[in-house]
């Protein structure tokens, strides 16, 4: 691993192990280009800078599946379903900030399992990647999926899945881009 000082940073390189001394809150410099950070969450400096970016997701992907409700009637559920994914399937969040302001987020499980009988082995999972549209295109979405990868290949993960809503055009094309393939298919219709 390349760990450096950087005003108080680790700065690994995409690839390299989960630094196992960061601690939540803790800086982690991705890319010392664009000046933005990926740390892990840290709820007493973090917590309102994850409710506006869940709130700001939920409206996107409601912008495009109208029948999700609004982000701030679930916000509060929410990051409590996130916490307890955390916790109960060693997770983490981690935040991208640029300067003093959060820019993103991504949450990722190390274990978790389908539902079904038939679903194999464990896999990681990525619950949210997010990004403010004012850092889109930017890489930042890069970043924190490389992070998100570093994680989970620390956890001892073998398997990475997420999922992403049909409509949502740029995010298939960005997953794809990141080795991600089509594994099944959900349709809704609606019985009115």
């Amino acid at each position: 691993m390349n760990d450096v000082s950087l005003h108080g940073a680790t700065v690994c390189a995409p690839g390299d192990a989960w630094p196992s001394n960061v601690r939540p809150g803790s800086p982690i410099v991705i890319d010392q280009n664009t000046a933005v950070v990926i740390r892990r969450f840290d709820a007493a400096r973090d917590t309102a800078s994850l409710r506006d970016c869940v709130i700001d997701q939920q409206n996107f992907h409601r912008n495009l599946e109208p029948s999700w409700p609004d982000g701030d009637a679930i916000v509060d559920e929410y990051l409590a379903y996130l916490d307890a994914e955390c916790t109960n399937h060693r997770g983490c969040v981690m935040m991208a900030q640029c300067g003093e302001h959060t820019v993103g987020f991504v949450c990722v499980v190390a274990a978790t399992r389908g539902e079904s009988p038939d679903d194999p082995a464990p896999f990681a999972w990525i619950h949210d990647i997010y990004v403010r549209a004012t850092h889109r295109g930017a890489g930042v979405a890069d970043m924190l999926m490389a992070e998100a990868e570093r994680f989970a290949r620390s956890e001892g993960a073998q398997v990475l899945r997420l999922g992403v809503l049909d409509r949502n055009e740029r995010a298939r094309r960005f997953y794809a881009k990141h080795g991600f393939r089509e594994y099944t298919h959900v349709s809704t219709k609606p019985l009115e």
